[in-house]
């Protein structure tokens, strides 16, 4: 196989770019240590976009709604409120972020209202609907299992739906991982040697190890978790592998 092609990391901004960011973070009242990620994240124009939208500091990592909120107002002054879209649109962004960090990529939209509700944003519907407007997160349907028998018919037009958000590059990134275990699962031969040699191996281990070699034997791909006896179970299965 042909090594991979190394990929180029992303070049530094240009020094007057970070040196107009600086002028705006100074102004404002942000470290001005921030001016290379700030510039580095916003790309061409940062520091025009920064004074335009002062919320894009959210942007960075670390920074907080509430430093986000006085740094607009150091720039606005009187122009600078709650209830200003650009404020309630970055928040939303922010609230994704946070979610994503913590292994959540798409929230539903009333987990998302009451998160902006709680930032002080007076109309979270309408931060909600904005964000989705301007492009910065995408909108999910998950099917949800009706809650009373009925024909196929009608459950297909019936069944209910929870609508979800989530920042663009997480979906994609998951869209790209689904694709890559399906061809992995795909890829895997039917057969995996008898099945009394499985679950001969199987009865071998006690408890959580057993059931790791059934999963193995009855699917392609197995997803397998936990700490020192996760990897312990592993290495046995490795070995009941290997006869």
């Amino acid at each position: 196989a042909r090594p991979a092609e190394p990929v180029a990391a992303p070049a530094a901004p240009a020094a007057e770019v970070v040196e107009s960011v600086g002028a705006v973070l100074a102004e404002g009242g942000a470290p001005g240590s921030l001016a290379p990620r700030v510039a580095a994240a916003l790309g061409e124009g940062a520091d025009a976009r920064l004074r335009e939208d002062p919320w894009q500091l959210l942007r960075i990592t670390g920074v907080r709604p509430d430093q986000a909120d006085g740094f607009a107002r150091a720039l606005l002054g009187p122009q600078c409120g709650p209830d200003d879209e650009r404020r309630a649109r970055a928040t939303t962004v922010w609230l994704l972020e946070q979610a994503a960090l913590a292994g959540h990529t798409a929230l539903e939209v009333p987990a998302v209202e009451a998160a902006l509700a709680q930032h002080s944003v007076p109309d979270p519907d309408a931060a909600v609907r904005s964000t989705i407007a301007e492009g910065e997160v995408l909108v999910f349907q998950d099917a949800l299992e009706p809650s009373a028998p009925g024909s196929e018919e009608d459950e297909e037009e019936s069944r209910p739906v929870r609508v979800l958000i989530g920042l663009e590059r997480y979906a994609l990134a998951e869209e790209s991982l689904a694709d890559g275990l399906a061809r992995l699962i795909g890829s895997v031969p039917k057969e995996g040697g008898p099945a009394e040699d499985w679950e001969r191996a199987a009865r071998s281990l006690p408890g959580s190890g057993g059931e790791l070699i059934r999963a193995v034997a009855a699917h392609g791909l197995v997803l397998h978790t936990g700490g020192q006896a996760a990897r312990a179970e592993t290495a046995a299965l490795a070995s009941g592998a290997r006869g």
